[in-house]
């Protein structure tokens, strides 16, 4: 469809689907950056800060409630969690401490501590804790706000007293801003229809908000306040990821029209065997989609990260028995909760480490807590009467762990009735693949997760803006490694996958197949890519086999 010749369109990153129009309505936030003011009166800043923190605190406490009258507990405890952490007493400890040995006001103070939480945050390595750098932001800029008297305004027309929560000029609003926060979510109204941003994440709570309240937006949009005109009329697809200024009725009513992207459908290739990654049981419909051979990885740790809380036995089995009943008897591997390092929460209540990439996480982890291994053992034996689980436990360095973590599954399934469950280990720790005949002998099949590997392997920070990662995947050593396991597992006569960045980059499938692994599991949306990359491909499939490592 060719587009009217007034519209404007703009690409961003699709944040919260679904097509929405509407007027905009400009979202000033307060400006919360403050210059370092000297406190000469350390007991009157005192008790500024106090009063602010009570003020935020009931604040929070309301929007808990508001959240759960119109969604559910669950997102109600995105505000409850903001005000636990605005209550412990080491972070008023804290503050106080910069403004009695620094000389600073509460403003300054209140920006230099929070400010250091959120860098620790933003430099983890998993998207979904550094998306939690948002939570400490949108607090840090209330505090400031309240200490300031300074508050964040719409304009909306000719009218800059509005608000996203109730027009006075009747508008339905797409609220454009610089970010994304889950106050301004909550407590946009019904007449608010979507947002457009320049800074908000997928995993972020904001994010999550709107998505549950069925509002589309699109972020990574630059300058929006600058560049989008106030009351102008405005197309979000929220699906896409793109921003329409100014839309023709046609271009309003073919974007309405469209329904929710699939991935693309393949068929099977002969010689390779492609399986889906997931996250949560409503992505099998997109594994379905694209004729996926099975579920390669199911991540559990992503739903529980995203709730914020462990899942019950009773939730688990719910959502395990729907993935493996929607994939109609092809296998389903679920990786027990791998959880720790940069995986983490405070509700795990986890003890502090020097190093936690090193430390008590992963199938350390699971033998340590039986509140989490037990309850989701059982959930994935009943689910098994729906269909074949593969069980995959994360980051095992050597035997022994691996055979005292099946015999603790089977002593917690004991007495439940079970369909066919089979066990295997995420290959990830290199003493772990070194040992992989031994690891054969005893288990059911194996998953290569490559991406741990390659750091530990290596010594390399894959996110390291310093590393290419085509150089980190064409080295040597990995290549001898993955044909040493591939040859231990086909003597075993054991299946061997697999999976993260290197599985589903399309350049090195062939190789992995001459490598003499003939199963990865990626992306729904990357399934076609790799089948293709793999059938166009017209040379020999040549096993290596190498009689030792050093070879």
């Amino acid at each position: 469809m060719k587009p009217a010749t007034d519209e404007v369109r703009w690409t961003g990153t699709p944040v919260a689907p679904g097509v929405t129009v509407g007027r905009v309505c400009l979202y000033c936030h307060a400006t919360a950056t403050v210059e370092s003011t000297e406190a000469t009166d350390v007991a009157r800043e005192e008790s500024r800060l106090d009063g602010t923190l009570a003020w935020m605190s009931a604040r929070l406490s309301t929007m808990a409630d508001a959240a759960e009258d119109r969604l559910d507990a669950d997102l109600a405890d995105i505000f409850r969690a903001q005000r636990v952490f605005l209550e412990d007493p080491n972070l008023r400890r804290r503050i106080l401490r910069i403004i009695e040995t620094r000389g600073v006001g509460a403003e300054g103070a209140v920006e230099r501590q929070l400010g250091a939480y959120e860098a620790q945050l933003k430099a983890v390595e998993t998207e979904y804790l550094r998306q939690r750098a948002a939570d400490i932001a949108e607090l840090r800029h209330g505090l400031i706000s309240h200490l300031r008297s300074v508050a964040p305004f719409c304009k909306c027309g000719d009218m800059e007293n509005c608000s996203p929560g109730a027009c006075p000029l009747g508008n339905d609003h797409i609220v454009v801003t610089s970010e994304l926060t889950s106050h301004l979510v909550l407590e946009a109204g019904c007449n608010t229809r979507g947002f457009v941003v320049e800074r908000g994440g997928a995993l972020s709570h904001a994010a999550i908000l709107a998505r549950a309240l069925g509002l589309p937006v699109v972020a990574g949009i630059e300058h929006p306040t600058e560049r989008v005109p106030c009351d102008a009329r405005i197309l979000v697809d929220g699906t896409a990821g793109e921003v329409i200024l100014n839309p023709a009725e046609e271009t309003v009513a073919h974007r309405r029209g469209r329904r929710r992207p699939t991935p693309q459908a393949s068929a099977p290739v002969p010689g390779l065997r492609v399986l889906a990654n997931i996250d949560h049981p409503d992505d099998v419909a997109d594994a379905v989609a694209a004729r996926a051979e099975g579920i390669g990885v199911y991540r559990t740790e992503t739903d529980v990260l995203a709730r914020r809380r462990l899942l019950t036995e009773q939730e688990q089995q719910e959502r395990y028995t729907a993935a493996v009943s929607a994939m109609g008897g092809k296998p389903v591997h679920v990786r027990m909760l791998d959880l720790g390092s940069d995986k983490t929460a405070e509700w795990l209540q986890l003890p502090p480490e020097e190093n936690p990439a090193l430390g008590c996480r992963g199938s350390r982890l699971l033998l340590a807590r039986d509140d989490l291994f037990a309850p989701q053992a059982r959930a994935l034996a009943h689910a098994s009467r729906s269909g074949p689980v593969h069980v995959i436990y994360p980051m095992v360095g050597e035997v022994d762990e691996f055979l005292e973590l099946q015999a603790r599954f089977r002593a917690a399934v004991a007495g439940v009735e079970t369909g066919t469950i089979r066990h295997g280990v995420m290959f990830e720790v290199p003493a772990a693949c070194l040992q992989a005949r031994e690891f054969f002998r005893v288990m059911d099949f194996g998953c290569i997760g490559s991406n741990d590997l390659i750091q530990y392997l290596l010594a390399v920070d894959r996110h390291s803006g310093c590393c290419d990662s085509e150089r980190i995947f064409d080295h040597p050593a990995l290549w001898r490694l993955l044909r040493w396991m591939a040859e231990a597992a086909d003597e075993a006569g054991k299946p061997l996958a697999a999976c993260g960045e290197l599985a589903g980059n399309p350049r090195y499938t062939r190789k992995l197949v001459e490598s003499g692994i003939r199963m990865v599991s990626v992306a729904p949306r990357r399934i076609a890519a790799i089948r293709r990359a793999y059938a166009a491909s017209s040379a020999p499939t040549t096993r290596l086999r190498p009689s030792s490592l050093a070879r």
